[in-house]
């Protein structure tokens, strides 16, 4: 049992996306992000995340700001099990594996599965990490996938107006998220990590935020598309949550 501080975010890498999330697109943002319509047939969601450099990481240099809480010791593990919850809604999940290779694109059932990268971006998740795990899941407006509760309900506050700034790109905060809960499931414990910032950006720009790449120790990165008012919009998601306790067993 021990008390922790967690360190996140910043990295020096253009990161993850070309990160285009599931919507690809090549356009620069300096308005608001193009509206694919809806009526356009797509047979599947397009890759979450394509063509990323090789993952590389960066001494952290922010700290979140929330109390160290006592903990057990979970070993790491691939996770099984997935649930993300809160007042708006509860997505629980099945956690697939799936590998580093371009264009990221979660696969099998996109309905009730998310996907954890287990080589080459990211690290297994467990009580004491060293660095960032990320789960990718599909959102899509011509079909409910699994992330698509999140994607919909970050997307409500975001009008392409003022944005923040990180590493120079816009980016456009999301409150309704800080605070939900998401817990991994492993055969060694149960990790629980609690939402501190949650934001949008840009498919096309979203490889230039630093902090989305970074080697926090104790993080998980949720990333998934943008949906709006019944379109695919041309952001990304992303979602930054810190461990809060963990079970052993």
């Amino acid at each position: 049992m021990r008390c922790r501080t967690k360190v996140a975010l910043t990295v020096a890498v253009a990161l993850i996306l070309g990160v285009t999330g599931c919507g690809a697109s090549e356009s620069s943002f300096g308005r608001e992000a193009r509206v694919v319509p809806a009526g356009v047939p797509a047979p599947n969601p397009p890759a979450l995340l394509r063509d990323p450099p090789a993952w590389t990481p960066d001494p952290p240099a922010w700290t979140p700001d929330r109390p160290a809480l006592r903990h057990e010791f979970v070993a790491p593990a691939a996770p099984t099990g997935f649930e993300m919850s809160g007042p708006e809604f509860d997505i629980k999940a099945n956690v697939c594996q799936m590998e580093y290779v371009r264009p990221l694109n979660p696969p099998g059932d996109q309905k009730h599965t998310v996907c954890w990268v287990r080589t080459g971006f990211g690290v297994t998740p467990s009580s004491d990490s060293g660095g960032t795990s990320y789960i990718l899941g599909h959102a899509w407006a011509k079909s409910p996938l699994i992330f698509n509760p999140l994607s919909e309900l970050a997307m409500q506050e975001v009008t392409g107006q003022n944005p923040e700034m990180q590493s120079g790109v816009p980016t456009f905060p999301v409150k309704a998220i800080n605070g939900y809960n998401i817990v991994l499931r492993t055969p060694t414990g149960t990790l629980t990590y609690t939402v501190t910032r949650a934001f949008a950006v840009s498919k096309s720009q979203a490889g230039d935020v630093k902090s989305l790449m970074a080697n926090t120790p104790d993080r998980v990165v949720l990333i998934t598309c943008g949906v709006k008012d019944g379109v695919d919009v041309d952001y990304n998601i992303i979602v930054d949550a810190y461990l809060t306790s963990s079970t052993a067993g």
